[in-house]
């Protein structure tokens, strides 16, 4: 456990040079609440995929897809410095790595999702929007829990598969799937088929759930609620998050072992 913290407050302090984590990680996610947020006054607040309860779910998300692209970077740099290849002799264990990798990213995530819960109350506050208690903070932060941690995991997949160059060319690919397979700003609901297509992969169940734990309303005026489609939804994303874990921990392991 000692090895993991070490290696966790390297990778912390080699995070917090990159000025990524702070312009992606941070930034861009609180920009699009506020841009999403503007849309939705101008438009007299019928569009109810941009209100802070339906919002912030979608925003949180995809702000996950960016912790995905800072641990793909920083794994696949790692991979071909002259550290790494030092510390693969050394007596830790893959497991410690990806640990180390993973704690980090899975706390960058809660952060994401600690800043956008609170900058989206305080641009409610401002428009004088409805939200969510705070229990339904705590609800909304565990119903994420998987896709934070299928996206982390796939961060180091990335890294760990690709080189420097290629990695984030491909995160940034998975970044715009994310964002427009999971509904985060679109109401996918009025899409028919294409909403039953995007009920299989992990994005936007996750938004779903997300909704459904802030109480939001369809563009019907519906309120989302849990439903065997929700089961569905969540079996499947327990079952994505697995498998990618899975695959991230045999690809390295197999590149430490070569």
């Amino acid at each position: 456990m000692k090895r993991t913290l070490t290696f966790l407050n390297r990778n912390f302090k080699e995070m917090v040079r990159d000025p990524i984590v702070y312009i992606f990680c941070l930034g861009f996610p609180l920009v699009m609440l506020i841009m999403f947020s503007v849309i939705n006054h101008f438009t007299a607040g019928n569009t109810p995929t941009f209100e802070p309860t339906s919002l912030i779910p979608g925003i949180m998300m995809f702000s996950f897809t960016f912790v995905m692209l800072q641990l793909s970077l920083q794994v696949s740099k790692d991979k071909t410095s002259a550290l790494l290849k030092r510390l693969y002799t050394s007596p830790m264990k893959s497991i410690e790595f990806i640990l180390g990798y993973a704690i980090l990213g899975i706390l960058v995530g809660l952060a994401q999702s600690l800043c956008t819960i609170l900058f989206g109350f305080i641009i409610a506050k401002i428009e004088g929007a409805v939200y969510f208690s705070f229990a339904r903070c705590l609800l909304l932060i565990l119903t994420q829990m998987p896709i934070l941690i299928f996206f982390v995991f796939l961060g180091i997949l990335c890294g760990t598969a690709l080189s420097e160059k290629s990695a984030p060319g491909i995160s940034s690919i998975l970044i715009s799937a994310a964002g427009v397979l999971g509904g985060s700003w679109m109401p996918l609901e009025t899409m028919g088929g294409f909403k039953s297509f995007c009920n299989f992969l992990p994005f936007y169940p996750s938004v779903c759930l997300g909704r459904i734990a802030t109480k939001a309303t369809y563009v019907s005026g519906e309120v989302y609620s849990f439903s065997n489609i929700s089961i569905v939804g969540l079996v499947l994303l327990a079952i994505y998050t697995i498998l990618v874990l899975i695959i991230s921990v045999l690809i390295f392991n197999r590149r430490q072992d070569n």
